[in-house]
């Protein structure tokens, strides 16, 4: 009997240390799950103007994501989102700033006010959106537009294609316009290079000076440059593994972080600066987190995009979403409308030049577009290229992207003075090598 209950007891004590270990293991991974839920919902239904049940289909339908609980309120413009009762997460939006997840609970940003806009809807394009009613020689209109439609799946959210400056199509899925903000996932993260760039044009910010953190000067990071985080060669380590059954670095950092920019600037070095390239958000953050310190006060980084950039260009229904402590989730929170994208690859068409204004240092295009040293051709500064026709073979190579993750493209093509936004949600991605050789056979 004696023997029973130690037994017993042993198995107790055994049972409690498996339930903690895997509370351990599970509870990272359900903040992650009712964190992503939160801010995909929160920002799909109050920034895009799709319904519930569109960010659902399109976003939260594979485990764990189906499983979360999510209480929207429309008045309040929160989303919660809870998995097994367990565990919650709540996002929270406000009128042209976003949504924003809050992980250690709700705490007012300061100075997180919207710099002023314009109207241009009476405005010509590409300033504005009154539309030319001629089509440039050599374009088959009317068997672009059925292709258009042939390929707009349900995963699609809207297309459209400008050639010679001139918009000629455009498309949108159900409750989405052409002023619809939509998120472009990872191509935010070239317009966080743009905003370098007119900081470097500006003389505020050098792309080559080390040393660029007082917590890296201790050790091998101070040899880092902001040159190799553009580049993603920094040799800082990252896994940026979007996968669904465990929390790596990318997902920690995106639903589970206050400060976004605390948590990347802490990964120690795996290489030495410029021998590894590393596809890494953490080192966007980085950036964007850098800029913020070369500002005086709060009010100025956060209206720093509007003023210098989406106003300059056109882009009035753009803003980039910022973590609970007020910086720029300038990796991947990007929300501009279809043709605010196309405006944005307009300007690194015509090489940093909008209408007369050089935005952009006249040499920052060419620096964007050269392949870093260990990317095997495949991406530049903080976007990607055709160079090594590896990405998409059928198309010229000196074709170069802006991508998000799930299938949102800017695509500019120099040769044939055309950009190209496709903007979806698909968690298999897109084929775009094909999708783009067909495209573009409708223009001469």
């Amino acid at each position: 009997m004696k023997r029973i209950k130690q037994i017993t007891v042993w198995l107790g004590i055994i049972l409690a240390l498996a339930f903690i270990t895997l509370g351990f293991i599970l509870y990272p991974l359900l903040r992650g799950a009712t964190g992503y839920s939160a801010k995909m919902l929160c920002s799909g239904i109050f920034v895009e103007g799709m319904s519930q049940e569109q960010v659902e289909q399109m976003e939260l339908t594979a485990f764990p994501f189906n499983k979360v609980e999510n209480k929207v309120n429309t008045k309040m413009g929160t989303v919660k989102s809870t998995l097994f009762g367990l565990v919650s997460q709540t996002a929270v939006y406000q009128h042209q700033i976003g949504a924003t997840l809050y992980p250690d609970g709700f705490k007012e940003i300061e100075g997180r006010i919207p710099a002023a806009g314009v109207d241009n809807d009476t405005i010509a394009w590409p300033m504005g959106n009154r539309m030319s009613d001629t089509i440039p020689a050599g374009v088959d209109i009317k068997s672009l537009n059925q292709f258009i439609d042939q390929q707009f799946t349900e995963t699609s959210k809207a297309v459209v294609v400008v050639k010679d400056g001139q918009l000629i199509a455009e498309k949108y899925a159900k409750n989405l316009h052409a002023n619809s903000p939509l998120l472009g996932w990872s191509m935010t993260k070239t317009i966080t290079a743009a905003l370098t760039g007119i900081m470097v044009k500006e003389g505020k910010i050098d792309i080559d000076q080390p040393a660029l953190l007082e917590e890296w000067e201790q050790d091998e990071r101070k040899k880092i440059t902001l040159h190799n985080l553009l580049q993603m060669s920094s040799g800082l380590q990252w896994n940026e593994d979007y996968s669904k059954t465990s929390l790596s670095d990318v997902s920690e950092m995106l639903y589970v972080k206050s400060d976004m920019f605390d948590y990347a600037i802490a990964n120690s070095t795996v290489a030495n600066p410029d021998s590894l390239w590393l596809y890494s958000s953490g080192t966007t953050n980085i950036i964007s987190g850098l800029l913020r310190q070369k500002f005086d006060d709060y009010q100025s980084y956060y209206q720093f995009p509007k003023k210098a950039l989406f106003n300059k260009i056109g882009m009035q229904h753009s803003y980039i979403e910022t973590d609970a402590k007020g910086t720029f989730v300038g990796s991947s929170y990007g929300y501009c409308s279809a043709r605010d994208w196309a405006r944005f690859g307009l300007l690194y068409l015509n090489n940093g030049n909008w209408l007369g204004e050089q935005i952009l240092p006249e040499w920052w295009v060419k620096y964007s577009t050269t392949p870093a040293t260990s990317s095997n051709g495949k991406y530049g500064a903080q976007l990607w290229l055709n160079a090594s026709k590896i990405n998409i073979p059928d198309l010229p190579s000196d074709v170069y992207f802006f991508n998000g993750y799930r299938g949102q493209r800017v695509t500019i093509f120099p040769s044939k003075n055309m950009v190209i936004v496709n903007l979806n949600s698909a968690p298999d991605g897109v084929d775009f090598n094909s999708y783009l050789k067909e495209l573009i056979s409708f223009v001469n």
